[in-house]
């Protein structure tokens, strides 16, 4: 009994694969054991620094490692190589999971 108590109460973790890139400005790669379950906006915040605002459709990344979107630039997010269609709050790690960050303009 002792030891399946143990086990019930060891954190469960995936991998975050964190790369955000920026032309010249930033390229950063950062590998981390993050709580499963977690959204990947807050597993972000927990390797880099962030600044966001909130927007009616959750929080929208402003500024990752000092490199700041400003006028008609944007974080882009992807996940597992594709384009992602929700915001960071709305990506749920479940499973290992690669995270790109990519300074892009509309």
């Amino acid at each position: 009994v002792g030891s399946e108590m143990c086990i019930r109460d060891r954190l469960e973790t995936v991998q975050l694969t964190l790369v955000i890139t920026s032309a010249d400005e930033i390229n950063l790669t950062a590998v981390k054991q993050v709580e499963k379950g977690i959204d990947s906006f807050e597993a972000i915040g927990q390797l880099v620094a962030m600044e966001a605002k909130e927007t009616d459709w959750g929080p929208q990344i402003m500024s990752l490692g000092g490199v700041k979107a400003i006028g008609n630039t944007f974080w882009a997010l992807y996940v597992n190589g594709s384009m992602s269609m929700v915001g960071a709050k709305d990506v749920i790690l479940l499973t290992d999971t690669f995270v790109r960050l990519n300074l892009e303009t509309f």
